[in-house]
């Protein structure tokens, strides 16, 4: 374990439990914030755990790896990879930069999820350090072995900051025989909508599919966008691609779909929040696809109304629709409240993911049970405590 202090903030490296476990004893003692996956405040400890990340266990028979918390996505995509296989959320770039800790501590996002299923649906079982240095494991190394309350969901609920992570149980799956990627313009978000219900009327899903308007897909795609952008991929044996193949380009015909120019490359959005400039708000609002136009006209009048620019992308298909701001100094949380409301009025739900990274936590049906569970594994309230709280 080592340190440096820098402006209040010591930075320190852990690589195994029992160091972790000792940093947060001496912290409940010292009532010393302890700072992870967050911007630290202005004093107190930053955790790195990066250097804790050799894969433990990786059973090819099994279909199961055993993996730390500082091993980043890109590197087990391509260990498994080598072996023929995948981690279903890993199998893009959109998230590779992220370690399988942050991953997990985000809520296990998956870009897969249309074909595949929810990201935590691949945690199998984890071990956590809780701030007050207990340490425990849950789940386990199949899915029988979860059984009564879920602790593995409830302790990877987004940006939580119940534990840390330290022992991951992760689910396999064999590489696909067959990829196929399609990278299309249609002309309204009318259109996009009405292609993700087309492929979702197939009986099985593309394995994804990422959307975004003229201003988002400017931004992030680095090439000037003047329709909605849609990029997607089929994925399975060569016949079931070549026969979906079929009744995708009779669909694309159907919605007027235009192959784009310049085939784009999904952008590696793991820390477009911190990294880029404006403001971005991802994994925070949920919406049913046909919403997402209703949804779309109130963010874009909300924007006229400040005089701002901006735009939407994400999952179109399973309705994870994120926020970009051109303007980065919003400065008030009424805008994204509006969003908020309309997202749950359009029978979505807001993940409360902004009240914890930019208010003062969390919100919701949880709300209440996180705080007591926190309270209880947190007395001092040290780990990635809010700005402004004087413990």
């Amino acid at each position: 374990m080592g340190g440096i202090a820098m402006t209040g903030v010591k930075n320190v490296t852990v690589s195994a439990s029992d160091q972790l476990q000792e940093v947060f004893r001496q912290a409940q003692q010292d009532r010393n914030p302890v700072y992870l996956y967050r911007k630290p405040g202005e004093h107190g400890i930053s955790l790195d755990l990066s250097q804790w990340n050799e894969i433990e266990v990786f059973d090819v028979d099994n279909l199961m790896a055993i993996v730390p918390p500082g091993l980043l996505l890109k590197d087990l995509n391509k260990a498994a990879a080598a072996k023929g296989l995948r981690f279903i959320p890993a199998d893009s770039p959109i998230l590779e930069s992220l370690s399988v800790g942050e991953w997990a501590h985000r809520g296990c996002p998956n870009l897969l999820s249309w074909k595949y299923g929810a990201g935590k649906h691949f945690l199998l079982g984890s071990s956590y350090v809780f701030p007050n240095g207990e340490i425990t494991a849950v789940g386990g190394k199949c899915i029988k072995n979860v059984s009564g309350y879920d602790l593995t969901r409830f302790l990877t609920g987004a940006y939580a900051d119940l534990a840390v992570g330290v022992q991951f149980v992760l689910k396999l799956m064999p590489q696909p025989a067959c990829r196929l990627r399609y990278d299309v313009e249609v002309a309204s978000l009318e259109a996009a909508s009405k292609l993700a219900g087309e492929l979702q009327s197939r009986p099985v899903p593309p394995a994804w599919l990422y959307w975004a308007d003229p201003i988002a897909g400017t931004k992030l795609f680095g090439q000037k966008q003047q329709g909605q952008r849609i990029i997607f991929e089929l994925d399975g044996n060569e016949a079931e691609v070549n026969d979906y193949a079929a009744a995708v380009n009779k669909m694309l015909t159907v919605c007027k779909a235009k192959n784009a120019a310049v085939k784009a490359k999904l952008p590696d959005l793991s820390y477009l929040e911190t990294k880029e400039e404006g403001f971005w708000l991802v994994d925070e609002f949920k919406i049913p696809y046909p919403g997402v136009s209703k949804f779309a006209e109130t963010v874009k009048k909300a924007l006229k109304e400040n005089n701002w620019e901006g735009g939407l992308f994400g999952q179109l298909a399973d309705g994870k629709i994120n926020l970009y701001v051109k303007k980065a100094d919003i400065g008030t949380n009424i805008f994204i409240t509006k969003l908020q409301d309309q997202a749950r009025a359009l029978g979505g739900v807001s993940t409360g993911k902004y009240e914890r990274v930019h208010g003062a936590g969390g919100s919701g049906a949880l709300a209440v049970l996180e705080k007591n569970f926190k309270q209880c594994m947190d007395p001092a309230q040290i780990f990635n405590r809010p700005a402004g709280v004087i413990k």
